[in-house]
């Protein structure tokens, strides 16, 4: 791969010698173009630089390679020599050099390198984005102790040691460092939805097991020489640290590509490259493919450095992925192409994906075709998947009497998908329709990526909201507040405001739950109610045209997102329609009579709290015991156990007491249930009445476990299939069988209801609702 004489003009210029450009190059020699590959590290640079002996994965296996470089799992190392002989069979023409610049000059591209210029017809970038690793913004992170790349996790022993980020770098680092070294691994939200099935797998065991320490939803606020400081959802946590792996991915180099004519969102710093279904950019003949347009896949982005020289020559190339799209629509009548075609026509939602974004969108995504009537799903449902109209109508059913049409081209479900919530209406087709069905995951990953995306789910989910809270209200009222509506996001604890602030704006809860707080006579903070999501607040405030104070402090329970809307644009909707105007001012007299209720009473305060500090407020069922009745017989653990091969799932002495209300420790059936948060087979799952139930594919990782908050999930040991001779004589211990997670299910194989209950004998033991449960402690506690 020596440099050699090149002619005056190449057919092409590849920028990048990774994957995608070493794929490309090997199918421009085998068409006999003049090419060369510019490369300014080593052959597959990105691949070098992973760490030692890591095993590289060729996925999706489904997928067919078609490069004529070799590749199938292996470890970096096999990887990399399989790719040198492959260069080298191939006589692949490599250039070692940096690209400074590319202008397109007349019908050619000028290329600068170094102190020459090459001049080429066609330039393929397939630069990657690991060079500039993407920095986190905290202060400290210039140290040298600060590190964006790992080769060598032997080189490290005794350590402590924080790595940041949640993808796979970021997992296979912690994991190979983890065993020689006390790491923690910082994921700024709640999920490793980037990472691969397999690792997601490896990093749950990890934490479970106390290998690691995982800081999920959390960022770093600052790094000192051996310490960091970290801002988690419950407060600030000082970590010793002596050293810090920052592997958060990396940022496409904008000032190079708009030098070389690319167009990028000016809003949005890590855009990536549109391009079409040839990987054409905006720029005629500068193709960009593999990781610069997000795919990051090393199989994929082989296929399409291949495919994209078939493109340049002009040849029909169908994409190597399209088997996989063949798979996903071959259900439905008609040619694949026509119904693919069909559904990216008729989506605007998701317009301004690149033909690869789209075609991995519709991977992901089932299609389904519905008949009038059928039933899409169910109001209260517990279902977060993105629904997409492409042909016909559903409806959707918010009362007995209202139906409210949606047309093709439109979509739904964005209330669930965004909230956590239950759904908020029944949807059935009103004619034979086809219908989309996304995972939040791949929804996540596109609202973090496609500027669009995100802005039509959130104008989409104010306009959706607005007429429920505000009825009879012009369309085009609704339109004024989105424009000027802004989201803003609160971590758990968080003031949204305080009590005596100035009111500059109204608050609606998008998602999570706040609590109210007013002080009382000593100028104690004393809760008085508390919000979901779906509610609107600060309304008293904005009442009239005066700088009125806030009258309560409002404080985030969990994390929380609100559609604020500013003063002017509130008044402006009451002015404009009295019956809203009339209906706030009852509201908001509703809620003064509320509060003068509450306050006479100062032991409410301590009830909510209470309820708070337990997780009440997100529960669907209770398992409470009423203490003055409970004669610690214990037939409620006995009976749960009987009813599950010998282990109980509830913890009757365990849990927290109020006013003789105990909440002994069983599943509370949350409405945003924690213990469902990464769990790598998707083993727990919510059934549509809200019960939080844990199917057979469990692999006893024990994430669940780690992840609730109120000790509820636990692993057990299946019974032995085989008996062992010499552990019933006791001469060995008894083999345990397979680990699985196990929680209360509400005895639902039982027609009765759960065991529990109707095994006590006193009736003290009961399964009640968070409004049924603050009842019984205002009534324990002397205060009705």
């Amino acid at each position: 791969m020596a440099r050699r004489e090149m002619p005056d003009q190449l057919d092409v210029a590849i920028i990048g010698a990774g994957p995608a450009g070493l794929s490309a190059a090997a199918r421009a020699a085998h068409h006999k173009l003049s090419y060369a590959v510019f490369e300014k590290g080593e052959l597959a640079n990105t691949i070098y630089e992973f760490q030692k002996a890591k095993l590289v994965m060729a996925e999706p296996r489904k997928l067919p390679l078609r490069s004529a470089i070799p590749f199938q799992e292996g470890t970096r190392e096999a990887i990399l020599a399989g790719w040198q002989a492959g260069a080298q069979n191939a006589d692949i023409k490599l250039i070692r050099t940096e690209v400074r610049s590319i202008k397109r000059v007349g019908d050619v591209f000028e290329i600068k390198h170094g102190s020459e210029v090459t001049r080429a017809r066609h330039v393929i970038l397939s630069i990657g984005v690991q060079g500039t690793p993407r920095k986190l913004g905290a202060p400290g992170e210039d140290q040298p102790h600060v590190v964006y790349s790992l080769s060598d996790p032997d080189e490290f022993e005794g350590k402590h040691i924080l790595v940041a980020g949640a993808g796979d770098s970021a997992i296979e680092n912690a994991l190979a460092l983890s065993k020689r070294n006390t790491v923690a691994i910082l994921n700024r939200s709640a999920e490793f939805a980037r990472a691969k099935d397999a690792n997601v797998k490896l990093i749950t065991e990890a934490i479970a097991s106390g290998k690691m320490k995982c800081f999920a939803s959390s960022v770093l606020k600052r790094i000192d020489a051996d310490k960091v400081l970290l801002e988690t959802p419950e407060g600030e946590v000082e970590l010793r640290c002596d050293r810090v792996i920052v592997r958060a991915g990396g940022v496409p180099s904008r000032k190079f590509l708009e030098g070389c004519g690319i167009a990028l969102p000016a809003d949005q710093p890590a855009a990536l490259p549109k391009v079409d279904h040839r990987y054409q950019s905006n720029v005629e003949n500068l193709f960009c493919v593999g990781a610069l347009i997000g795919y990051p896949l090393i199989k994929q982005a082989m296929n399409q450095g291949y495919e994209v020289i078939e493109h340049i020559l002009g040849n029909a190339v169908e994409p190597a992925d399209w088997v996989l799209i063949k798979e996903r629509l071959g259900h439905l009548p008609g040619t694949v192409d026509d119904n693919y075609q069909l559904i990216r026509k008729s989506l605007p939602i998701f317009a301004d994906l690149s033909e690869p974004q789209f075609r991995e969108l519709l991977i992901d995504s089932p299609v389904h075709l519905k008949q009038p009537g059928e039933i899409v799903f169910e109001r209260l449902d517990y279902t977060d998947t993105f629904w997409s109209i492409v042909s016909g109508t559903v409806e959707a059913h918010i009362g007995p009497d209202k139906r409210i049409p949606m047309r093709a081209g439109t979509f739904f479900g964005e209330l669930g998908l965004m909230s956590g919530r239950r759904r908020s209406a029944t949807i059935t087709a009103g004619e034979t329709c086809l219908l989309v069905e996304t995972p939040r995951k791949q929804m996540l990953k596109l609202i973090s990526s496609v500027e669009s995306v995100k802005r039509q789910l959130d104008e989409a989910f104010i306009l959706r909201l607005l007429p429920s809270i505000f009825p009879n209200t012009a369309s085009s009222i609704f339109s004024e507040l989105v424009a000027k509506a802004k989201l803003k996001t609160f971590k758990k604890g968080e003031v949204l405001f305080k009590e005596g602030d100035a009111g500059d704006a109204l608050h609606v809860i998008r998602k999570g739950s706040v609590k109210i707080s007013r002080k009382d006579p000593s100028g104690n903070d004393v809760t008085r109610s508390y919000m979901p999501a779906g509610n609107y607040l600060g309304e008293i405030a904005l009442l009239s045209d005066e700088v009125v104070p806030r009258s309560a402090t409002v404080t985030a329970v969990v994390a929380t997102e609100t559609v604020m809307i500013d003063k002017p644009s509130f008044r402006a909707l009451l002015a404009a329609n009295p019956d809203v105007a009339a209906h706030v001012q009852k509201m908001a007299e509703n809620r003064r009579l509320n509060d003068l209720t509450i306050a006479h009473n100062q032991k409410e305060g301590a009830v909510l709290d209470f309820m708070f500090s337990q997780g009440v407020t997100d529960a669907s069922s209770l398992l409470v015991i009423d203490s003055d009745l409970c004669v610690a017989c214990d037939n409620c653990e006995t009976a749960c156990a009987a009813t599950h091969d010998g282990i109980s799932r509830l913890d009757r002495q365990g849990g927290k007491f109020f006013a003789a209300v105990q909440l002994p420790i069983s599943c509370r059936h949350c409405e945003n249930p924690l213990c469902m948060t990464d769990c790598p087979p998707d083993a727990l799952t919510r059934k549509p009445d809200g019960e939080v139930i844990i199917r057979d594919v469990c692999i006893g990782c024990g994430n669940c476990v780690s992840n609730c908050p109120y000790g509820v999930p636990k692993l057990v040991h299946e019974k032995p299939t085989k008996f062992d001779f010499l552990a019933w004589l006791g001469l060995r211990k008894q083999p345990e069988g397979r680990a699985k997670a196990a929680k209360c299910d509400l005895c639902s194989t039982l027609p009765l209801g759960p065991a529990c209950v109707r095994a006590c004998p006193t009736g003290a033991a009961v399964r009640i609702n968070p409004s049924e449960l603050g009842a019984m402690m205002r009534r324990k506690g002397g205060m009705l």
